[in-house]
Formats: C-alpha cells, sequence, structure tokens
C-alpha cells in the first residue's frame, strides 16, 4: 500500500479505538519518518500551533471530539500519478458534539538526505451540505469478483507476478489469519483482512507498478480497454474496502 495511505489509516484506526475507549492514543511512526506534526486551526490572535500526534488527539478531545473518520476519492484521474508524493488526496475527518467539523490534510515533504519525510498534517474548516456523518458500505463481494478478474487479465498478458498479487489479496478476503502484517491498524480482526487485502492489492504506482509495463502489455495484446476499466474499477474497490475498514467499526 501508498506508504502515505498507509500512515493516515494507521493514525485514524489509533486516535478511533482511543475514543472509543477513553485512553490515550497509542501510534507510533514507521522509521522513515522523521518528523509528524498537526498543524491545528489558528487561535484568535492568528496564530497556528503545531502538535505531535498524542497533543493533537488531546485538543480534539478538549474541542468536544465526536468522531473521526479517514476520507479519500475512491477514484482519480490519472492512475499514473499515484506513485507520486501527496497524491493520495486523503484527509482525516472531525466531528465535533457542537456540530462543527473540521479536516486535516497531509503534506508529505523530503528532509535532508538520509532522514526521511516530514509530515504536516494541516486543519481546515468543514462546511459540510449535510449534517450527517458518511457511511461507509461493505463491498467485500464485489472486491473479490475484481480481484478474480483482473488475475485473469494479468495471467492472459503474461504479468504471472501480478497475478499472484490479485490471488494473494483474494485470499485475504477468504481467511482473515492470510497476509498479516508486521504493523497494522488498531481495528477488529474482521475489518483487517479487508484492509490486508486492499494493501496488498494496491499496484499503483510508478516503474515497476501495474501502472508501467502492464499497460503496455496489454494494449499490444488489444486488451487495453479491459486493462483501463479494471484498474479503474480494482482502484475504487482498494479505497472502498480501505474506507469501510477503518471507519465502520
Amino acid at each position: 500500500m501508498n506508504g502515505q495511505m498507509y500512515q493516515i489509516a494507521c493514525i485514524v484506526a489509533a486516535a478511533r479505538k482511543a475514543l472509543k475507549t477513553d485512553q490515550a492514543i497509542l501510534y507510533h511512526p514507521d522509521q522513515y519518518i522523521n518528523k509528524i506534526c498537526f498543524q491545528i486551526l489558528p487561535s484568535k490572535n492568528g496564530e497556528a500551533t503545531e502538535l505531535s500526534v498524542s497533543d493533537w488527539f488531546e485538543n480534539l478531545k478538549e474541542k468536544g471530539l465526536k468522531d473521526l473518520q479517514l476520507f479519500c476519492p475512491i477514484s482519480v484521474e490519472d492512475r499514473g500519478i499515484l506513485g507520486f508524493s501527496n497524491t493520495t488526496q486523503s484527509s482525516i475527518l472531525c466531528f465535533y458534539k457542537d456540530g462543527k467539523a473540521s479536516y486535516f490534510l497531509p503534506n508529505w515533504k523530503s528532509a535532508s538526505p538520509g532522514r526521511g519525510w516530514d509530515v504536516t498534517y494541516t486543519e481546515y474548516e468543514w462546511e459540510r451540505s449535510s449534517q450527517d456523518i458518511p457511511h461507509y458500505e461493505n463491498n467485500i463481494e464485489e472486491f473479490k469478483d475484481i480481484l478474480t478478474r483482473i488475475e485473469d487479465l494479468a495471467i492472459k498478458i503474461e504479468c504471472d507476478n501480478f497475478a499472484k498479487v490479485f490471488q494473494s489479496a483474494r485470499n485475504c478476503l477468504l481467511d482473515p489469519e492470510s497476509g498479516k502484517g508486521l504493523v497494522e491498524p488498531q481495528i477488529p480482526l474482521q475489518h483487517l483482512s479487508i484492509f490486508r487485502a486492499a494493501s496488498s492489492a494496491d499496484v499503483f504506482g510508478g516503474m515497476g507498478s501495474w501502472n508501467d509495463e502492464p499497460g503496455w502489455l496489454a494494449q499490444d495484446k488489444g486488451l487495453g480497454q479491459v486493462y483501463d476499466e479494471l484498474s479503474d474499477q480494482l482502484l475504487r474497490n482498494i479505497r472502498s474496502a480501505i474506507l469501510f475498514a477503518i471507519n465502520e467499526w
């Protein structure tokens, strides 16, 4: 899975668990993260405040946090951009007891050589047309189907390595114990299997990814349109699965 999507999913999961259990948030950034901070909305004097993950969560609770969710669009205009930083268009939605809402957008910036990444989440007001908190459906059956179909395509265009990836992702949906990772979001087991499948199936990157050679191979075999359609459906199902796994528990 894209590292930026993985991070925001883990932060939201940790925050939701802490909120539900009324405990402190437990989150530790990956080794490639040099610095992570949250910049909350400017105070009345116009000064911005930068907080650590734990201080950010406590600040949200002080403001009357009712719920928070991961948000990301389920489709993009150009899948090819997903190999670059700051292209997931993901954010953290925060809902407060007074009916107000805000969202945090991440910005990833490369630190000095060998120091990894500096990540800043900046808060903005969210003026909603509806006061309802978004709800996401379980797309597991559709996800299984698209994984089967795109695995068949990968075999036809002789991309056996990607066929194995899609098969592995489908196995995660069939067996909750399959595809365990080293560090995973703090969500229930039944949701973890869906998240693992989405993580395994996320093949959209730069050079060497599903966005690269497979597209040309599909064109050469007269399957270019099928490749585009299945790739779009795969991305939508990956994003939908992530939204359900992280938000609906």
